[in-house]
């Protein structure tokens, strides 16, 4: 039995190019809105950085909401001081949208 788990393992060590193996905006490309969350977190291979989460709002005549979704951040800062984030927003299990490697403007209150 454990000769069958050896071959699973191996192969999701194998999924990151070695080159950017710590980038977490290169393994984000490899998501796609459609994709199962857990199959999402296993590409980017840690934990996000921070997490929101919420519900949707009641529609014009009081509908209730349309359900919960949460949005997953991982940030760098490269030698330059540039900031990027990667996000994954999702609901119920499902990737609903990408955004790889956005430059997040500079805060108003950092000082130069």
């Amino acid at each position: 039995m454990f000769a069958l788990l050896l071959p699973l393992t191996i192969a999701g060590i194998a999924m990151t190019p070695p080159d950017r193996h710590d980038d977490p905006h290169a393994r984000c490309m490899l998501v796609s809105a459609g994709m199962d969350v857990r199959e999402a977190w296993t590409i980017m291979q840690r934990p996000p950085d921070s997490t929101l989460s919420g519900h949707s709002a009641a529609g014009p005549d009081g509908d209730p909401p349309a359900g919960s979704f949460a949005i997953d951040f991982w940030q760098t800062t490269d030698a330059h001081g540039v900031r990027r984030t990667s996000a994954l927003r999702y609901r119920g299990g499902t990737i609903e949208s990408v955004d790889c490697g956005r430059i997040d403007p500079p805060s108003p209150l950092k000082e130069n």
